[in-house]
């Protein structure tokens, strides 16, 4: 009876334990927040679509405004 007792408080101990292991669900420094307007980008980007610049605000629109069209289902042939 003992082994079966020492065996539940075994258990209990470590689902406890495991509760202490969470990490915090805050946003951490890999979150970047850029105070710059969005097109102005980054020259590092690896995500820069062909057609757009970096840094001109003309072809950042147009680039937004041509994914956006893509999306329209109206726009789109079966």
């Amino acid at each position: 009876m003992t082994r079966i007792a020492m065996m539940a408080v075994l258990a209990a101990a470590g689902v406890l334990l495991a509760a202490c292991g969470e990490k915090a669900q805050t946003a951490t420094a890999s979150h970047k927040k850029s105070d710059a307007a969005a097109w102005q980008g980054a020259p590092d980007d690896p995500f820069v679509v062909k057609g757009w610049t970096v840094g001109d605000k003309t072809s950042w629109q147009n680039q937004i405004r041509q994914r956006n069209q893509l999306q329209n289902e109206y726009n789109r042939t079966p």
